[in-house]
């Protein structure tokens, strides 16, 4: 058993026997029933917020304008809570509501303003000056599992060193330590150990320390600047490949010069794909002029390049009309050749289905990702229906054509997949702990815009729905704190090591909204790609932090201390 040197605990975080949260409600006050709606947000601290649900609406009024403006919460005597709030268009009303656990609700009334609840109702807790509330941390663990933990992961012990050594002799220090993280996830982590120190061992030293200090998984944040959709692949012989969504900032919001290239990035590391890193090489494989004489976009969004069976493959979404845009659908680009750079790439066409009648491919489709699971290889992609865009998974004969039936895997159910348009959209896979892991994003793209998850046993029929289980909430939302908004349509890389999953996921370094009059998303060359670490909770979920923060917010905390003994 390792000894382990305990960090002090950040108070962001919940602490160990901690028994109480506060939670406080709000509105977004857009003007609209969906931002209107009641919020929550909790803290443990009372400074550091954390927004349930994706910072989306939990309870939405029936009564009245449907609409909330300042709500409050009051706790009643018999343990039930309060929610007390004004009509957002009607002042001479107000919304009153009960829950014992901020998951269901009861009673709901929409009354005169005038109407004396606080005399009336046997009140025991007022809301605080911040509008908060302190509440069982019982409660806050039930909202968890239904609304999200989205926390910061961050260092909690580091391994303490012991090294012998022989009088005369240089101590031989080891090249990784084990570290603990506050969701439990221990890992080995590589050290750069100060070796001047050292020279302070003298023949008449009995015990010396030494300190190094840990190496972070940190990158350029953006890392790639203009790119949504990244996609980053790292081949047998550790070359890292990335691509995405190109978007042309000397042009931004003009339509016709966004989505035009598929452009191919190499590095020997993963650190090498980055901007301005002078260590990579890229290559435009594919292009499509402006369609609708040269007036819109050909919208070639989303690629992801594989290697299939010996074979380099590119799948990418298009539009198959001259005329719209929006009659896209998933195709695929093959090359034979050794080097996808240099070697020349053949269209394959639009991907198809060999079953007849089949859904696949029959309406707006994109999105596409590809897997191999036990020898078969299955193709996942987004598709509306009714105009609802849904999760779709089939099996396939070749790297462009399904050969089974497509089976719909996520369907838009929750707040935080409905803001602006119903959409699940980008699935990516990771395999981690005998389960297979899907993300998707869901919402329009703006600043509400997440990533969801399903998962399923590596052992189940991953064409039968029931195999999969979805959560209830988003698992990585933006980051007011770090700045990081809007984030999704992910993928998934290893560290140039091996020993680290991270994601790559696209973002934007502003908060903006679907409501704002001068926004214009789809065109925004403002979504740039980023790389963050994923950590793996104890219960073998993937746990994916917070956008851009550090593994530790004191630097003291990533020093080692090795004590050298001399005998």
């Amino acid at each position: 058993m390792k000894n382990m040197h305990i960090l002090p605990w950040d108070d962001s975080l919940c602490r160990k026997g901690q028994k109480t949260a506060w939670l406080r409600p709000y509105t977004l006050d857009w003007n609209n029933p969906e931002s209107d709606s009641l919020h929550l947000e909790y803290s443990y601290n009372g400074s550091d917020w954390y927004q349930l649900n994706g910072n989306n609406g939990i309870w939405f009024p029936d009564f009245g304008s449907k609409r909330l403006h300042s709500p409050s919460i009051y706790q009643l005597i018999n343990g039930t809570y309060l929610i007390a709030a004004s009509d957002a268009v009607y002042e001479s009303s107000m919304h009153l509501v009960c829950t014992t656990d901020f998951i269901h609700y009861t009673g709901a009334v929409c009354t005169g303003r005038d109407y004396e609840f606080e005399q009336l109702y046997p009140i025991t807790q007022k809301p605080a000056p911040n509008g908060a509330v302190e509440i069982p941390m019982e409660i806050l663990s039930e909202l968890q599992k239904n609304y999200g933990k989205p926390e910061p992961v961050l260092l909690h012990a580091v391994e303490e060193v012991h090294i012998t050594a022989k009088p005369g002799e240089k101590p031989s220090f080891p090249e990784r330590v084990t570290v603990e993280y506050t969701n439990g996830m221990q890992e080995e982590r590589k050290v750069r150990w100060n070796l001047s120190e050292t020279d302070r061992i003298t023949k008449d030293c009995q015990t010396c320390e030494v300190t190094g200090r840990l190496e972070e998984t940190r990158f350029p944040n953006p890392f790639i600047y203009h790119r949504a959709d990244p996609f980053i692949y790292k081949h047998t012989d550790g070359m890292y490949y990335f691509t995405a969504s190109h978007t042309d900032m000397e042009h931004n919001l003009d339509g016709k010069y966004q989505y035009l290239y598929i452009i191919l990035r190499r590095a020997s590391t993963l650190g090498g794909l980055a901007d301005g890193s002078g260590a990579y090489e890229e290559k435009v494989v594919y292009e499509r002029r402006p369609i609708a004489g040269g007036t819109l976009s050909p919208h070639i969004w989303a690629p992801e390049i594989h290697y299939i069976d010996g074979k380099w493959y590119i799948y990418y979404t298009t539009t198959i009309s001259e005329e719209s845009s929006w009659r896209i659908r998933p195709h695929c680009l093959e090359c034979k050749d050794r080097d996808p750079l240099t070697g020349t790439w053949e269209q394959k066409g639009p991907v198809v289905t060999e079953v007849k009648g089949d859904i696949a491919f029959t309406d707006f489709s994109l999105d596409h990702t590809h897997f191999e699971h036990k020898g078969k290889h299955y193709f996942l992609w987004a598709q509306k229906t009714n105009n609802i865009s849904d999760i779709f998974i089939a099996q396939l004969s070749n790297p462009w054509t399904l050969c089974t039936p497509a089976v719909r895997l996520s369907h838009p159910e929750y707040a935080w997949e409905l803001h602006g348009f119903p959409v699940d959209e980008g699935p990516g896979i990771i395999k981690h702990g005998g389960k297979i892991f899907l993300t998707f994003s869901g919402s329009g793209t703006d600043a509400l815009y997440c990533v969801g998850l399903l998962y399923a046993d590596e052992n189940a029929d991953l064409l039968d729905a029931a195999s999969w289980k979805k959560l209830p909430f988003p698992v990585f939302q933006s980051g007011r704190a770090t700045g990081q908004f809007g984030l999704g349509h992910n993928s998934f890389t290893k560290s140039d090591d091996d020993t680290e999953d991270l994601i790559i996921y696209h973002g934007r370094q502003e908060e903006r909204y679907l409501v704002d009059e001068d926004y214009q998303p789809l065109y925004d060359a403002g979504r740039n790609a980023s790389v963050g670490k994923i950590f793996w909770d104890e219960d073998g979920m993937p746990n994916f932090s917070v956008p851009s923060e550090r593994i530790a917010r004191r630097e003291e905390d990533l020093t080692v201390r090795a004590v050298i003994t001399i005998k």
